[in-house]
């Protein structure tokens, strides 16, 4: 069975990408994405390569798109607002290629180089499949929406596992990990069809941030209180997979987005804000005054106590896996870096380990990660691309006044939720190994590079308007004499 829905699967990307349609191959990245881990749950010795099927599914659409646009990147496009940023490229791809044969002759492990470089280059292929997309909204929405169908759907598994009901799809690879509570409360935490309780975290705070985007670049009344309560939901379901960070970053994004918003969206984005977080909090409030133990379960209580412990925790943890983990992977680094793919997070994938001292330490951390695999070469390239892209956002953000609010406001939450990424890919870079999870980070950074391309398109588009009006203008004008004449004989 698991072997024809693979065949199924593969089969139709195949016929979508040999006939130049990568619209639809990114539809189907998505589903791939998501039907990867209950096919590799239901497959004899749950084989690793599973998690690449989506990287697959999405390099291959991005292949074809490529090839439509004539074998153009846009480059000048993406980087409109700050062309210099194009003079880091380059010294970026010769470090991943170099760092690429420093790894494979220190280690001698071809696969763990391929891990590695898919880590490093599924976020940049995504920032440019972004881009493309930000300049084709239409798309971009119906993509988002494609993947909030499937994330609502696992989130209804992840609820459904949480309250006992027990089914091979709903185990965790390997068995899962014991979660302590507290002292006397210990759980494996909620999973679903995700293959483990961090990838679930991660997707159900990426979906409820994007219901909170479409809550408020869309209808307003009715449809804007649904997309608040799926946000909502997805937010609680998130608790019981007993990962804190995935609260911590939900709210980190409404902090973001309230803040952005308030900074860069119109006066009309501003109320429509304003009153949604009012009904958010009607709706909050309604909530725990209808006793949620009586429909979430007597241990509700154990999810929420451990959610509000994470405040007092987060300090200490971004100083270890922060700080700390950068000093302690410059160190292990040796100046020169130990190669792409020396401290991938491989899992079962049986293809062999690098023993580091202090790697798995290192490897918890993305900055230290970094630094480690890429030395101070790749420290000073990462550097300049992070200013030179603050440089290119900031001056993006500007632009969004000449945008529809809809539109201005999307991409706001957009970056916001690429922002709110920022923190916990410093301090917890685990879940940032799977390619699914960069890749939707990607896209959602990639799409805010194309807000130049977007005001020129409302420019052209109000001009055309102008135009037509004054034509039309000018025929009434010209008629009018006609009319007088004729009345006249």
């Amino acid at each position: 069975m698991t072997t024809l829905l693979l065949a199924l699967l593969l089969g139709s990307l195949a016929l979508v990408l040999l006939s130049d349609d990568w619209r639809s191959g990114l539809l189907l990245t998505v589903v791939i994405g998501f039907a990867q881990d209950p096919l590799r749950k239901l497959t004899p010795g749950q084989p690793a390569f599973y998690v690449g099927l989506v990287l697959i599914a999405f390099v291959g659409s991005a292949f074809v798109l490529y090839q439509k646009r004539g074998g153009r990147l846009d480059l000048p496009l993406m980087f409109a607002t700050n062309p210099n940023l194009t003079n880091w490229l380059s010294p970026l791809v010769l470090l991943l290629l170099f760092q690429s044969f420093n790894g494979l002759q220190r280690w001698g492990m071809p696969v763990r180089v391929l891990i590695g470089l898919g880590f490093y280059l599924a976020p940049l292929v995504g920032l440019w499949v972004g881009f493309q997309l930000g300049r084709d909204q239409r798309l971009l929405r119906r993509l988002l929406l494609l993947y909030l169908a499937g994330a609502g759907l696992f989130a209804f598994t992840a609820f459904l596992d949480y309250r006992g009901i027990n089914s091979p799809l709903f185990d965790a690879i390997g068995g899962g990990q014991l979660i302590h509570f507290r002292y006397g409360f210990y759980t494996k935490g909620a999973t679903g069809l995700w293959r483990s309780t961090d990838l679930a975290a991660i997707h159900l705070t990426i979906a409820a941030c994007l219901a909170v985007i479409f809550a408020f670049s869309g209808s307003t009344g009715v449809p804007r209180i649904r997309w608040l309560v799926l946000a909502g939901s997805l937010a609680v379901i998130s608790l019981f997979t007993g990962r804190r960070k995935a609260i911590v970053q939900f709210v980190v994004f409404i902090g973001l987005f309230l803040l952005l918003v308030n900074r860069y969206g119109s006066s009309s984005n501003r109320r429509q804000l304003l009153g949604g977080v009012v009904v958010a909090a009607g709706l909050a409030s309604l909530v725990f005054v209808l006793e949620p133990s009586e429909f979430l379960g007597g241990d509700f209580g154990e999810y929420v106590d451990r959610a509000g412990s994470a405040p007092r925790d987060l300090l200490d943890r971004f100083n270890a896996l922060g700080l700390n983990a950068f000093q302690r992977g410059l160190e292990i680094s040796e100046g020169i870096g130990l190669g792409v793919g020396t401290l991938a997070q491989t899992g079962a994938a049986n293809i062999g380990q690098v023993q580091i001292a202090s790697g798995t330490y290192v490897s918890e951390s993305g900055i230290g990660k970094l630094v480690a695999e890429l030395g101070v070469p790749g420290l000073i390239v990462l550097l300049g691309l992070f200013w030179g892209l603050t440089q290119t956002l900031l001056r993006n953000l500007s632009l969004l006044r000449l945008l529809p609010p809809q539109t201005a406001v999307f991409e706001i939450g957009l970056l916001a939720f690429a922002l709110s990424n920022l923190p916990f890919f410093s301090s917890a870079a685990g879940v940032y190994g799977d390619p699914f999870v960069l890749i939707l980070c990607g896209i959602s950074f990639g799409s805010v590079l194309a807000v130049p391309a977007l005001a020129q398109q409302q420019a052209r588009a109000q001009q055309a308007l102008a135009m037509q009006a004054h034509q039309a203008a000018l025929g009434s004008s010209s008629a009018a004499p006609e009319t007088g004449f004729a009345g006249g004989g």
